[in-house]
């Protein structure tokens, strides 16, 4: 009967390769629309701020796109704690605590920037650069972080060893892109965080495929435990 419980793995599969897509679209946004207007490559403030004055309509919707990128990573994070909240409910309770902080750290400083930046003249951006960095890019990325270590934890006997590792990986590369936005200001940020993206839309995109070969009944080593509703 545990395996009636939480989210079954065909569910898990939908949320892996929703937030695989959104990622990547996401990174599209940012290369797009975004990457002018940002800091992480050291423009001119002036030149930034034209920027945000002439393309405010593309500007928002990079940053909705974004939006939907974080809402599909705490939505597979939700459907992963559903699964293994039978075997380690405290780690999952936890893991969900933390991912619901940073999910609202993280659209904080998204509201920052879509809202606030377009209009602003140089001295008045780099102050709100600050803060939504502070909320997006360290606290939300710490948070989302500390929350995947502990469902990957938590579900580890049933992951296969290198999706387990693929995702220390991941929260590795958000903590250093926190690291780094606490200590360059966000000036050098694009490659780092380009590089969380790719790792973490690649790792869910494979545990999408696992779960759909465990759906199937193929594949060896480790697997999802069976559900009846799949």
């Amino acid at each position: 009967m545990e395996a009636m419980r939480g989210p079954s793995t065909k569910g898990i599969a939908r949320a892996a390769f929703a937030a695989a897509i959104m990622g990547a679209l996401g990174l599209g946004a940012v290369a797009a629309w975004l990457r002018r207007g940002l800091p992480f490559e050291g423009a001119d403030l002036s030149e930034r701020a034209a920027y945000l004055l002439k393309h405010s309509h593309c500007w928002t919707w990079g940053w909705l796109v974004c939006t939907l990128g974080a809402l599909s990573v705490v939505n597979l994070y939700r459907a992963l704690a559903g699964r293994w909240r039978s075997a380690c409910e405290e780690k999952c309770r936890l893991a969900m605590v933390l991912a619901s902080a940073g999910l609202a750290a993280d659209l904080s400083g998204v509201a920052i920037w879509m809202i606030a930046a377009p209009g602003l003249g140089p001295e008045s951006l780099a102050l709100v650069d600050k803060l939504a960095m502070a909320f997006s890019l360290f606290t939300a990325k710490i948070l989302y972080s500390l929350a995947g270590l502990l469902l990957v934890w938590a579900g580890w006997r049933e992951l296969p060893r290198g999706l387990g590792v693929l995702s220390l990986a991941v929260w590795l590369a958000g903590f250093i892109v926190a690291g780094k936005t606490a200590c360059d200001g966000g000036s050098h940020l694009l490659w780092p965080l380009a590089a969380l993206v790719v790792l973490f839309v690649t790792w869910s995109a494979l545990l999408g495929f696992h779960g759909l070969r465990a759906v199937a009944g193929g594949g060896g080593g480790a697997s999802f435990s069976p559900d009846p509703r799949d």
